[in-house]
C-alpha cells in the first residue's frame, strides 16, 4: 500500500498533447478538450482561455510551483490528480476485450472520458460508460463534455439521479452548477429532516410547507452559501430527488473495469450495503474520500473484505511519498479486486 514508485512508469509511452486548442476550451495531456464554462464556479473569462497552441505535460506527484501552474487551461494533473491519472491508465491497461467505466457524482464526466482517453491511448477496444449525477445541468453538461470530445452520448449511460444507499425519493440541494458539488447526506438524513420540520413549526410555514412538498417536490428551504472562488452568493433549493443504489447500477452489468467516485461524504452510505456485490463485479475503485473518519471507515470496509488497497491517503492532509510530497483536499482510497484480476 502506498507505494507510487510502482506507478512511477504507468504514463511510459504516453506523449503529452500539444497542439491549437479553440477559444473557450481547456485541454490536459490526453488530450481532453474541456469547454470553459463548465468552470463556472472558479471564476475567470472563458473567452480568455484557449486560441492558441498549447503543450500539455505528463501528471507528477509533486504539487508544481504556482508560478508554473497553468491551471485550467492545460489541465495539470498533480496532487491528489496524479492518483486519478494513474488509475485512468491502470484500469485501460488492465481490460480484456470491452471496457465498463462507472463515474458516481459525474459533474461534467470528466473521469469518464478521461478514462477513455487513456484507454484509445493504450488499449483501445471498445467501451461503455455510466455517469451518474442527480443535477439536471450536469447531466446536460456531460453529454455535451461526451459530444465534443468524440463520444457518442446516446451510447453511454447517462443517469439523472441521486446515488444512495436505498431507493427512496431523497432531499438534495439543487440548483446552479455555481454552487459546487452536493451531496445526500447532509441534506437528508434524519437529523437534518428533523431540523425542517421543527423550523416549519416554530416560523408558522407548515401549511405552506406541506403545499411546497405535495405539489412542488420541494421543501422550499434555500441552502445559502459561496459559489467556488468567485464568492458569488448562491441559494440551491432542497428538493426531492430520485434515487439509485449501487445494486441498480450493478445489477445489468457483468462487469465493471474501474468505478470512480466523488460524491462529498456520501459514499459512507452508498459502498458498505453493496460491498460483496462490488466483490463480484468490480475490479478497481477510486474514491475521492470527505472527512478523515469516513475515509478510515471505507479503507477498513474493503480491507476486511479482501480488496487490496493500493493508495490510501487521507483528505486534507500532507502526505510525502518517495515521489514527492503533496497536499489532499479530497482523500485518496484506491482499491483493487484480486478476485476479478485476470
Amino acid at each position: 500500500m502506498n507505494t507510487p514508485e510502482d506507478f512511477a512508469a504507468i504514463f511510459d509511452g504516453v506523449r503529452p498533447w500539444a497542439g491549437n486548442v479553440p477559444r473557450g476550451f481547456g485541454v490536459d495531456f490526453v488530450g481532453t478538450f474541456t469547454d470553459a464554462r463548465f468552470r463556472v464556479n472558479w471564476g475567470g473569462d472563458p473567452s480568455s482561455i484557449g486560441g492558441r497552441f498549447l503543450q500539455t505535460r505528463l501528471p507528477t506527484v509533486v504539487d508544481p510551483p504556482e508560478e508554473e501552474d497553468h491551471a485550467f487551461e492545460v489541465g495539470n494533473w498533480n496532487g491528489e490528480r496524479w492518483f486519478e491519472a494513474v488509475d485512468w491508465f491502470a484500469a485501460a491497461r488492465a481490460a480484456r476485450d470491452h471496457f465498463v467505466m462507472v463515474t458516481l457524482g459525474a459533474w461534467h464526466g470528466s473521469q469518464a472520458i478521461g478514462s477513455v482517453r487513456a484507454l484509445q491511448l493504450v488499449n483501445p477496444m471498445p467501451y461503455k460508460l455510466v455517469a451518474i449525477d442527480p443535477v439536471p445541468e450536469n447531466i446536460v453538461c456531460t453529454r455535451l463534455h461526451m459530444a465534443n470530445n468524440g463520444i457518442d452520448p446516446d451510447a453511454q449511460w447517462l443517469i439523472p439521479l441521486a446515488i444512495s444507499d436505498r431507493n427512496d425519493p431523497l432531499f438534495f440541494a439543487l440548483g446552479t452548477r455555481e454552487m459546487g458539488s452536493q451531496n445526500c447526506f447532509s441534506t437528508n438524513e434524519k437529523v437534518a429532516r428533523e431540523d425542517y420540520l421543527r423550523d416549519f413549526i416554530r416560523t408558522g410555514q407548515t401549511q405552506q410547507a406541506l403545499e411546497n412538498l405535495l405539489l412542488r417536490g420541494t421543501t422550499g428551504i434555500k441552502k445559502s452559501g459561496t459559489a467556488g472562488e468567485t464568492g458569488k452568493e448562491v441559494a440551491p433549493e432542497i428538493k426531492y430527488v430520485s434515487s439509485i443504489t449501487l445494486g441498480d447500477v450493478l445489477g445489468p452489468l457483468d462487469v465493471v473495469d474501474y468505478m470512480e467516485s466523488d460524491i462529498q461524504e456520501s459514499e459512507i452510505l452508498v459502498f458498505p450495503p453493496f460491498i460483496d456485490l462490488l466483490k463480484r463485479k468490480v475490479r478497481r475503485i477510486h474514491v475521492g474520500t470527505h472527512g478523515k473518519n469516513v475515509h478510515a471507515s471505507l479503507h477498513d470496509l474493503f480491507g476486511q473484505h479482501g480488496w487490496e488497497i493500493v493508495f490510501s491517503y487521507e483528505p486534507e492532509s500532507e502526505h510525502h511519498t518517495s515521489l514527492g510530497s503533496f497536499k489532499t483536499g479530497d482523500g485518496v482510497l484506491t482499491v483493487v479486486n484480486p478476485q476479478l484480476l485476470r
